[in-house]
């Protein structure tokens, strides 16, 4: 009688012990999916704020190749000027 209580005792033990694995189990995968999914929503707002920033970086390439095409162009009008001065002055 006494090994039938032990039987039951441990076959209980060893169900206990399945279940506290299959909760410690449910719970580690409960927490790994919590922080994935914040760390998913970190990585959206960083994308969002990412492609602000290309997009802020294009228009700002733009208006500095505008600016340096028009300080070319005056820098070019300015040597031709300075040409003509100087021809001028060679002729006097």
């Amino acid at each position: 009688m006494n090994s039938k209580k032990c039987q039951a005792f441990c076959v209980y033990l060893s169900m206990e012990y399945n279940e506290y694995i299959l909760v410690g189990i449910g719970t580690a995968l409960s927490i790994i999916g919590y922080f994935l999914k914040k760390e998913s929503q970190r990585m959206k707002e960083l994308e969002e704020v990412i492609s602000g920033l290309q997009i802020t970086l294009a228009k700002n390439g733009v208006r500095d190749s505008e600016r340096w095409e028009s300080t070319n162009k005056r820098l070019e009008d300015r040597r031709l000027d300075v040409r003509k001065l100087y021809d001028m002055a060679q002729k006097n």
